[in-house]
This record gives C-alpha cells, sequence and structure tokens, in this order.
C-alpha cells in the first residue's frame, strides 16, 4: 500500500492509498511489490515484467518528469526516436479505441511514458513480438539500451 498526495482543481490535497506493483519516484526509490517482482506474476500478459517498467521511468525521469523522451546517447537521433516511438504509440492507441485485441498491454496507450515503460518491457521480455510490431522501436530501444535482446531469445 503507497500514499499519495494528489491536488483537484481546487488545488486542495488529497492523500490517498493504493496498491501498486511498482512506483518510481523522481527524486527518490523505486518501489516494488515482492510478489508483483516475481516472474510470470503481473496480470498483465507473458511481456509484463514490473521491474524493467519502473525503472525505465527512473531512466525516463533524468531530464526531468517522466514524459517518454529519456536522455539519448550522443549517437542516437532525436527525431528518429521521436518518429519511430510516437508512429507506434499512434498505432497502439488507434487499435484500442477501435477495441482491437493488442499484444501490448494496452496501459501502454495511457501516455508516452507508460508507452515507454511497457515497450521497455517488451524490449527485454518479448524482443521478436516487439521487432515485428515496431522495428523501428526495436532498434530505438537497441541504441537506448546498448543491447541486441533478439540474439538473446
Amino acid at each position: 500500500m503507497i500514499r499519495h498526495e494528489e491536488y483537484d482543481a481546487s488545488g486542495i490535497v488529497h492523500e490517498t492509498r493504493r496498491t501498486l506493483a511498482g512506483e518510481a519516484w523522481r527524486r527518490g526509490p523505486v518501489i516494488l511489490s515482492w510478489s508483483d517482482a516475481q516472474p510470470n506474476s503481473h496480470s498483465h500478459g507473458p511481456a509484463s515484467n514490473v521491474i524493467i517498467h519502473e525503472f525505465a521511468h527512473k531512466l525516463d525521469m533524468l531530464n526531468g518528469s517522466a514524459n517518454g523522451m529519456p536522455p539519448l546517447h550522443k549517437n542516437m537521433v532525436r527525431k528518429q526516436w521521436t518518429e519511430s516511438l510516437s508512429h507506434a504509440y499512434k498505432n497502439l492507441y488507434q487499435q484500442i479505441e477501435r477495441h482491437h485485441h493488442t499484444s501490448i498491454d494496452p496501459y501502454a496507450a495511457e501516455n508516452p511514458a507508460e508507452f515507454f515503460a511497457v515497450l521497455s518491457e517488451v524490449f527485454f521480455v518479448k524482443p521478436a513480438l516487439l521487432n515485428k510490431l515496431y522495428p523501428q522501436v526495436y532498434r530505438q530501444l537497441n541504441l537506448f539500451y546498448r543491447q541486441d535482446t533478439l540474439r538473446r531469445a
């Protein structure tokens, strides 16, 4: 159970308690539910991994807030990152809007930060799936994480 302070439209602070599998705090720790961190324990499908997900958020936050645009390495081209992830995000969002089944956890369509975190999970857990659905995103994550996870698969 994690306590949160949330502000409503009037600026009033409300304290809430939520049960989460994990959470990454911008200037703080990564908090993980031990039971949800076990392999194949999460209900979001076979490509889910709460540990990878939350640490992807921490990487995303290195240049401020989590927004799906982590600091890129010098050899990476920001325009290629933005175009490939934006195209894939739009594609997934449209599939969900049309009530189509998706191989990617629909939670990824919540916002670009969640998209980056969920696709990071898929990159490490089911790289062939990511490469099949969004090869340009696979390439960008390959450059970002400096790993070719397809070779391990």
